[in-house]
């Protein structure tokens, strides 16, 4: 469906061009698991880029090029859900692109159906209710899967679509993986997380230049980046890291059935660690 709106002019030319379009695609693509695969494989967090087709009107999923529809992704993971009974999971909508309200509404208006009553309610504002004490336990004593995290203001009127603030997700925005892994060194060990009541995404991705697309049109954002990401990013894991409200929750990768990558965060799990209360209650 030709390069997606996301991308700058000079891409989308590029994407136009007799060769262009399968550079663009080596170079956008972040995943070789469909959803449904991330999903039975272990992954629980999926960060949504939504663009409107300027031809179809259509939701896609977007980075790059058009993915698949947005709508046909819901079902992916109410499918998994409902073979899984006892899985959360959560989708994060941080970014969008040719969207107006009419779009955001339509959008929203499609999660909630897909997902009716198995939305989780976004935490409380007082002082006793945070979102850490959210337990597992908690949500599985009442119907509620989804977490469903949507960073524009057109969501404020749901009370089971959490606001963007909920997930802080710095972006480390280098092609070095030096600077990566120093990006992250320094807010594991300074806890400059200012609040406890978010999630923090912890992103283990190299971002490509320009001058890295020209140089290696032949290459891939796997080749030239994402392997190496992912291997630093999961040796950094494993180095004594500890899960909690300052320490690791949310993690994501490029390609992430690379170096053990799910694995490693999900064995982070096993590890001892002081629990607070749930805000959820039991009743069903």
């Amino acid at each position: 469906m030709g390069v997606a709106v996301d991308q700058s002019s000079g891409v989308r030319a590029l994407g136009g061009s007799c060769c262009g379009s399968a550079v663009v695609r080596k170079w956008a693509r972040t995943q070789h698991l469909s959803i449904a695969e991330q999903l039975d494989a272990g992954i629980r967090y999926l960060d949504f880029r939504v663009a409107q087709h300027p031809g179809t009107r259509e939701l896609h999923v977007v980075h790059g090029l058009y993915g698949g529809l947005v709508e046909q992704a819901l079902r992916d993971v109410q499918v998994f859900l409902l073979r899984n009974p006892h899985e959360v999971v959560i989708l994060d909508f941080n970014h969008f692109y040719n969207m107006g309200l009419s779009a955001h509404k339509h959008l929203l208006s499609m999660i909630r159906a897909v997902f009716e009553n198995t939305l989780v309610p976004r935490p409380f504002s007082t002082p006793t209710y945070k979102m850490w004490g959210t337990t597992l336990n908690a949500i599985w004593q009442t119907q509620y899967r989804v977490i469903a995290v949507y960073n524009h203001d057109s969501a404020d009127e749901h009370a089971d679509v959490w606001h963007g603030e909920y997930v802080d997700s710095p972006w480390p925005n280098t092609h070095n993986a030096d600077k990566l892994i120093a990006f992250h060194d320094t807010s594991y060990s300074n806890r400059t997380r200012l609040r406890n009541d978010s999630f923090y995404n912890w992103q283990g991705i190299l971002t490509p230049r320009t001058k890295d697309v020209v140089l290696h049109l032949g290459s891939s954002l796997e080749e030239r980046h994402a392997y190496e990401a992912t291997l630093r990013f999961v040796k950094w894991l494993r180095d004594g890291k500890a899960p909690g409200p300052q320490g690791i929750n949310v993690c994501t990768a490029d390609f992430v059935e690379l170096h053990n990558f799910i694995g490693t965060v999900i064995g982070l799990n096993m590890q001892t660690r002081d629990v607070p209360e749930p805000f959820l209650t039991a009743n069903p």
